[in-house]
């Protein structure tokens, strides 16, 4: 299928096809050189944009109804939205949220000149800068400032092994959405997945006796079947709930040998996140903590404020995103 071309410049056929084979696949997104690849609702990298024809970049969340309970905030639907410098704009809808952030910082870092934020989005995050600006100056005493170090070398240490702590936070996110699945919705799911297979299964002896009804039942049947399987409610297979928790427990166990080969670390490895590690230095600089022990507690107890009825910026909302289900699978151990 030919790739369309979507904004003003386009790309010879040539240049076109070498540009998409050599881009960076992120789901169903590409990211060449020469331009950035978008998906349809169906079909991966159909549309292509030039980089030099992109104003913006930004994630949209459309988050369900649940709040941050993880039915719906983890359950959340994401989008990436391009903006043309010519006024159109165009919304790719993302199964994975954590690719539609992938995205973002692959275009943040290779193409610093495109915001990757939304118009409202900055205003609020230059209003919040300027009344941080206009807080008054915490001092801190010598503890506090040994807190924020360690806390700053610790966070440097983890950044430097993305893959681990961008594991364990979809392991736990994984985790919670299967603890919250009502027991109504996955015995729905259980039974759609039979009445699918039972309906192939009746339906490909008729097509073999030219019966045409055989045709709606397989095709049918294998609608259902799809269903049953991309909603997640089969407990099978990657969503039996042994395998679940078994790569949960080898992300933290993943966690605890690498941040093991520190003298010490301060933050447990089911908490071995970057952005865990930053709400805690924030607590530290604005005085509400005088140590690491103090600053966890600090973010566990933020964290446990925030419900379904609390409104949150989109930087907060990705912090969150990232961290919450750790400390809700842990029980905020």
């Amino acid at each position: 299928m030919p790739t369309v071309l979507f904004g003003k410049q386009s790309l010879p056929a040539a240049e076109l096809k070498a540009d998409k084979k050599t881009a960076v696949r992120i789901g169903p997104l590409g990211m060449g050189r020469r331009a950035l690849y978008l998906n349809s609702f169906y079909i991966s990298r159909m549309y292509y944009v030039m980089w030099t024809d992109i104003r913006r970049v930004y994630k949209l969340v459309a988050m369900s109804k649940g709040g941050f309970t993880g039915i719906g905030a983890f359950g959340s639907m994401s989008y990436l939205v391009v903006e043309l410098r010519d006024g159109r704009s165009k919304r790719c809808q993302i199964k994975y949220e954590s690719q539609t952030d992938q995205a973002i910082a692959w275009i943040a870092e290779h193409h610093p000149e495109i915001p990757t934020v939304s118009v409202a989005a900055q205003r609020k995050l230059d209003a919040k800068k300027l009344e941080e600006s206009r807080k008054p100056v915490v001092e801190l005493d010598e503890e506090a400032g040994q807190s924020i170090q360690a806390l700053e070398d610790a966070k440097k240490y983890l950044e430097e092994n993305p893959a681990l702590y961008n594991n364990l936070s979809s392991k736990a996110a994984k985790k919670r959405v299967q603890q919250n699945l009502p027991p109504g919705r996955r015995a729905l799911g259980i039974t759609v997945f039979a009445v699918s297979i039972a309906m192939i299964a009746a339906g490909i002896p008729m097509l073999l006796m030219k019966n045409h009804a055989g045709i709606y039942m397989v095709m049918f049947g294998t609608a259902f079947l799809i269903f049953s399987l991309m909603g997640n409610l089969i407990p099978i297979g990657r969503n039996s709930p042994k395998r679940v928790e078994r790569e949960w427990q080898d992300a933290v166990l993943d966690c605890g040998r690498y941040i093991g080969n520190r003298d010490s670390f301060p933050v447990p490895a089911r908490y071995a996140h970057p952005v865990v590690i930053e709400r805690m230095i924030r607590a530290v600089r604005d005085g509400r903590a005088g140590n690491e022990e103090q600053a966890l507690e600090i973010v566990k107890d933020d964290l446990r404020k925030l419900n379904r009825s609390v409104k949150v910026s989109q930087e907060e909302y990705d912090e969150v995103v990232a961290v919450k289900p750790m400390f809700l699978v842990s029980d905020y151990r």
